[in-house]
């Protein structure tokens, strides 16, 4: 035991400790930089070793504060940065743990109460008609180099549902392949944020897209599913309410009726549930595949998938899940074992506890050009009877209750603005605390007579 002892507070062991710390840091810049945070975060920053790694140094800093006795007056400066070390951990921990962060987006003229979290969640709505069961995994790190583990278990009166992660695919999209013998499939384009979203629906299958559910020239529908099948060798469309359409081929506006099959408008764009949505052709001799785009600059945060194994008694399916960080996508429906499973894959929702109406967004942009320059948001925090007025925008923070909010972006057409959220009061607090001492520490050191730079200037003098 004391050879244990002795290890754990030797200097050497203390060096050892601080260069697997620097070489690791300098890893997960390398692996933030070549890949993405999330695989940062997935393999050091959040990883058990490198939270070890930090445990290790704490307790070897403790030991050496008894091991040297540092609480001396002739030893105060190196006694701080003992201590700065040790309480800017500590604050780490509590902000590793006890903190996070999440994006709420709020139009010009409108108030929001509601945050998305940046951490990927599974998020489970598991019901068998009588008992409905809500479940969210812990935060989920994927990394684009592997070593990915989800395993959750849901229990449902008698019954068991198993998942289990079979396939991370980053940066993905769908693509059909060519083949002699293939499948027809249903090719729906989403538009999102100005971003295109193509989907391919198996004909003689029901899925659901965006909160969408289609059935594919199939008898396994529900009243509220948009029924496509083959009449007279026209495809026709069935809607479970009336659905406008503005065609790009005629240009003009019309509209699907109710619980009635008509012929398909492709190429036109439709508005169902709030999504715009475009039924763009139907193709033949296909394979639908999963692939992993190459990297582009432009998009920050591309959208990624993951295969859930899903298992319930005798039942078993695969679901692929579209998501990631920022990412709240509508939930994806399916039946198993007599369950009715609703599963996502992203972010989830946070409510505040006071709402933010934003009263204007302003955006300046630099003379003679469309590069913006800055950003205003002039916000008022809504909270019972109490009202709050602030403007946000670079360097202006808003502090309220815990909560830190940051000018983040806006929205494409402007219309509004994206805030960055940071709920970390305990851990910010400590984490500073810590860089104080470690700042008067070293201011200390130049002056302290018993220090290194005293004794080397009382030799000089």
């Amino acid at each position: 035991m004391k050879y244990i002892l002795n290890t754990l507070f030797s200097s050497r062991f203390s060096g050892l400790l601080l260069l697997i710390f620097a070489i690791s840091m300098a890893i997960a810049t390398f692996l933030e930089n070549d890949y993405n945070t999330e695989t940062a975060k997935a393999l050091v920053y959040h990883a058990k070793w490198f939270e070890i790694l930090l445990l290790l140094l704490v307790i070897n800093f403790i030991g050496n504060i008894t091991k040297y006795n540092l609480f001396s007056v002739q030893k105060a400066p190196i006694l701080l940065f003992h201590l700065a070390f040790i309480i800017i951990i500590l604050g780490a921990g509590i902000t590793r743990y006890r903190g996070y962060e999440a994006l709420i987006t709020i139009k010009e003229g409108e108030s929001n109460d509601r945050m998305i979290s940046i951490d990927n969640y599974l998020q489970v709505i598991a019901g068998n008609g009588t008992i409905n069961k809500n479940h969210i995994s812990k935060p989920i790190l994927m990394s684009e180099l592997g070593f990915n583990n989800i395993t959750e278990s849901i229990d449902l009166e008698e019954k068991k549902i198993e998942l289990k992660l079979k396939k991370y695919i980053p940066r993905a999209k769908y693509e059909l392949k060519d083949t002699i013998s293939g499948h027809t499939y249903l090719h729906i384009v989403i538009a999102e944020n100005e971003n295109r979203k193509d989907f391919y629906i198996q004909e003689g299958t029901r899925e659901t897209i965006y909160g969408i559910s289609i059935a594919f020239n199939t008898q396994n529908k529900l009243k509220t599913d948009i029924l496509v099948t083959k009449k007279n060798e026209i495809w026709h469309a069935s809607f479970p309410e009336v659905t406008d359409y503005f065609s790009m081929l005629t240009n003009k506006i019309d509209s699907y009726p109710k619980d009635q099959l008509t012929p398909i408008q492709f190429k036109a764009l439709s508005q169902i549930n709030n999504t715009p949505v475009v039924f763009n052709e139907i193709v033949e001799n296909k394979v639908r595949i999963i692939v992993s785009k190459e990297k582009n600059s432009k998009i920050k945060n591309p959208e990624a998938a993951i295969i859930i194994s899903a298992t319930s008694g005798a039942d078993h399916k695969e679901i692929t899940l579209f998501g990631g960080p920022g990412y709240m996508n509508p939930f994806n429906t399916f039946f198993i074992n007599g369950i009715h499973l609703k599963l996502r894959y992203g972010a989830k929702p946070i409510k505040l506890p006071f709402s933010i109406f934003l009263k204007d967004f302003k955006l300046e942009r630099y003379p003679g050009s469309n590069s913006p320059s800055a950003f205003y948001s002039d916000i008022e925090i809504q909270e019972k009877n109490k009202l709050l007025n602030y403007s946000i925008f670079m360097n202006n923070v808003l502090n309220y209750k815990g909560y830190r909010f940051f000018q983040s972006a806006y929205l494409p057409d402007e219309s509004g603005t994206i805030l960055s959220v940071n709920r970390d009061y305990w851990g910010t607090f400590i984490t500073y605390i810590g860089y104080s001492l470690l700042a008067f520490g070293m201011l200390l050191s130049l002056f302290w007579k018993n220090s290194h730079f005293g004794l080397t200037l009382k030799l000089l003098r």
